[in-house]
């Protein structure tokens, strides 16, 4: 328990110290006298479609989320839930909004915690397969691109495709991938081959709506049509900060976020999701200032989204806060207790 706690921490402090550090080579680079000067002549009413891009993208993934879940929980406690987890992700550290959502939706019969969480796992790997596809069809309007560059990003776009056939094939082939994973597995004595095989039987179970043709195709179709509002959302953020954008760029951008904040940072992706988009806007030789007054603005409109649809979701759930985090905690220490004893 002691060692768990004395690795949180250090994680807590590596996400802080890489914010801080990514805060400081953007002010470094960018005064903030230009930053703000840039936000005095933003078209705020453009934020508006933003806003709305925003809200459709939670709308349509918690569609998603509930089709996963076999439609087994109505989609306003879903979207309620979910909303509910974003808010814990944007101001509590370990991304443990994520755990929260497992935990509330397992109360939610007859759906568990475990298919909560091999639901989620599924969507966050369908995400980065989505952005790692995307991404090299938006270089295309880059003029000036390393060649090493460009192809890293064709590959990993192959790389995605592969990816998502192996997994319809795991998907398909359950009970033989399980076997794979446990042979694997009894080759490293330092893990629990029994735990982890587990774990990985879950995780294929919440891909069942790829073992059916349909039901995956609709799933596809979910995903991309869960991106398209966020997409837009850029885009219109860039027209409100007077950048010269296009659909493709704000695409681009948004690949560039996605990776970014996948590093250790302090809550809400503080100063990463900063340096990713303002350097991504740089490659496609936008004004610095105004690159960076879309960061800070965007990241602003999208925190106060989550922060305000969590609270509805809360009230509208009938819990607190306090009982939500409460819960996820105890979840994590029955978690770490079973897998003590296991080890």
């Amino acid at each position: 328990m002691k060692q768990q706690e004395n690795s949180s921490r250090r994680q807590l402090w590596l996400g802080i110290l890489i914010s801080v550090v990514c805060l400081v080579v953007i002010f470094y680079f960018i005064r903030p006298q230009e930053i703000v000067a840039a936000m005095k002549t933003a078209r705020y009413g453009f934020l508006v479609l933003s806003a709305m891009g925003i809200v459709s993208f939670l709308m349509i993934r918690a569609a998603r989320w509930r089709f996963m879940l076999n439609n087994d929980a109505p989609w306003l406690t879903v979207f309620h839930i979910q909303n509910i987890g974003y808010l814990i992700s944007t101001v509590l550290p370990f991304r443990l909004g994520d755990i929260a959502r497992a935990v509330l939706i397992g109360n939610v019969p007859p759906v568990t915690i475990s298919r909560g969480i091999s639901t989620m796992v599924v969507e966050r790997v369908l995400d980065m397969l989505f952005i790692v596809t995307l991404l090299p069809f938006t270089l295309a309007g880059i003029e000036y691109l390393p060649d090493w560059m460009r192809l890293g990003a064709r590959a990993s776009g192959v790389a995605a495709i592969a990816a998502i056939s192996i997994l319809i094939i795991a998907a398909n082939q359950r009970a033989l991938a399980v076997r794979i994973v446990a042979r694997i597995l009894d080759q490293l004595p330092f893990l629990n081959t029994q735990a982890w095989s587990n774990r990985t039987d879950n995780f294929l179970a919440g891909l069942d709506s790829l073992t059916r043709f349909k039901d995956g195709a609709i799933l596809l179709a979910l995903t991309l049509a869960t991106w398209i509002p966020i997409i837009l959302a850029y885009y219109a953020t860039m027209l409100a900060v007077n950048l010269q954008p296009s659909l493709v760029m704000a695409a681009f951008v948004v690949c560039a976020a996605a990776l970014s904040v996948a590093l250790p940072s302090s809550p809400g992706q503080i100063g990463v999701f900063h340096a990713g988009v303002i350097a991504a806007l740089q490659v496609w030789g936008q004004p610095e200032a105004a690159s960076a007054s879309f960061a800070f603005i965007y990241h602003a409109l999208n925190s106060i989204t989550l922060i305000v649809l969590g609270i509805i979701g809360i009230v509208g759930t009938g819990s607190t806060f306090r009982h939500v985090v409460a819960s996820t905690q105890d979840f994590l220490n029955r978690e770490e207790a079973n897998e003590s004893v296991s080890n």
